[in-house]
């Protein structure tokens, strides 16, 4: 029963990402989705990337024709190459849905281009359409690389983003420019793949950006991990519903699949000890994650939350609030876990469920449900439900000829050879 209650909930999301994307022929803002219902102006192209391989899960399943989706799939990308702002090959993060310009002082964004790009190559793989490869590698070779690749504290990291509007997003009131850098544990690891994807990075520089991250080992309870002060389960999700970690160690030999088992475990092991604190919690529910909350959106986690960076920053991130796309995103990493929960979701709360599946968060010590629906978090919900009963996105992904040059690159070691090896 439970099995049908997820499949179902993947296509609801697939469904979300269709019907509040922008297929409207000749539009500017073509292939644009939207960030949220409750906003019909502000598209992200992080949705994007989310919907392109849904395009690709909707024709598998036969959800859809395999020849429109096709279409759909060309017709966005070439709209990116040729109407979407961008710098140096990264585009702005926020656009309006209609026209395809910059959505108010939004910054132009490493990570979530990296999202669409993720995207790109999950359709480039499976359409095997000429015309679609064409706008991907011109798409892919216009990132310059090595204008956001930088050395900080010693070592070669990526820039978060960039900003040229003075004080607009995530820049102070009267600053202009570059936006923070990627150096803590956090979603980016498939950003390493794809700079090493490129020509224009050499295998040592490629090895060297995914070394210039911190990696704090700390954990809760027995769970070790590498972990995000932060402390959001999302950042253990993003690059997963891409690239299949649970065929490789990295060139010295970790296993990032493993790292986000840990971290799930660690995250429902918190929520668990709480429940004398938070009703949610006492419900069996669980799943610290940025998300929407009684008070706005917040960034809720579980601990341990202290780095080198940010000492003692945190005591405490959550009220209560849980995101139930970090439950069925765990899919891959605690199949019976995430299965007893969303029993438990369908059959205790049924108030959580709405047109498109599950709405975005609960909480109860507030009396709060959200009934708003975010396209990266239907998005990341159906990639992981279909990766753990499919597997469509990790094969189509991982089979594409940029991934393939990357783990030769980044010497990336399978764990079948390493285990025969030792």
């Amino acid at each position: 029963m439970v099995d049908k209650v997820l499949m179902q909930e993947a296509y609801n999301c697939y469904r979300f990402l269709i019907e509040h994307s922008n297929f409207k022929e000749n539009s500017n803002g073509y292939g644009l989705t939207l960030d949220r219902t409750n906003n019909k102006v502000k598209a992200t192209i992080a949705g994007s990337g989310f919907m392109l391989s849904a395009l690709v899960i909707g024709a598998v399943n036969g959800w859809d024709d395999s020849e429109l989706n096709r279409k759909r799939a060309l017709s966005t990308i070439k709209n990116f190459y040729d109407n979407i702002p961008n710098f140096y090959g990264m585009f702005a993060h926020y656009l309006d849905y209609s026209t395809g310009k910059r959505y108010q002082k939004c910054e132009y964004s490493t990570i979530d281009t990296m999202l669409l790009v993720n995207g790109m190559l999950v359709a480039d793989s499976y359409f095997s359409c000429p015309d679609i490869s064409k706008y991907v590698d011109k798409i892919f070779s216009r990132i310059d690389w090595n204008k956001f690749i930088f050395k900080y504290n010693n070592r070669y990291m990526i820039r978060m983003a960039y900003n040229d509007i003075r004080g607009g997003d995530y820049l102070r009131r009267i600053s202009k420019g570059w936006v923070f850098q990627w150096s803590m544990m956090a979603e980016q690891l498939s950003m390493y793949l794809l700079a090493a994807a490129s020509p224009a990075v050499s295998p040592k520089r490629s090895q060297e950006l995914f070394l210039g991250f911190e990696r704090t080992v700390g954990g809760y309870r027995n769970y070790q991990f590498v972990y995000t002060p932060l402390g959001a389960l999302f950042v253990h999700q993003y690059s997963h519903a891409w690239f299949d970690f649970r065929q490789y160690y990295d060139f010295v030999g970790y296993d990032w699949f493993n790292n986000s088992v840990q971290a799930t475990l660690a995250n429902y092991a918190y929520c668990q000890d709480r429940k004398r604190d938070f009703l949610t919690f006492a419900a069996g529910l669980w799943g610290l994650s940025s998300c929407d909350g009684p008070r706005g959106y917040s960034g809720y986690g579980a601990p341990p939350f202290t780095t080198y960076e940010r000492i003692n920053e945190f005591s405490e991130r959550t009220d209560g609030t849980v995101a139930v796309y970090a439950i069925l995103s765990s899919l891959p990493f605690c199949p019976e876990l995430v299965k007893s929960t969303a029993d438990t979701m369908t059959k205790n709360h049924p108030e959580l469920s709405g047109s498109y599946g599950f709405y975005d968060s609960i909480n109860l010590d507030a009396n709060w449900i959200s009934k708003d629906y975010l396209s990266i978090d239907k998005g990341i919900s159906l990639l992981m439900i279909d990766n753990y009963y499919c597997g469509t996105n990790w094969h189509y992904y991982m089979k594409h000829r940029l991934i393939k040059n990357a783990i030769e690159k980044l010497a990336f070691i399978r764990k079948e050879e390493f285990n025969v090896d030792n």
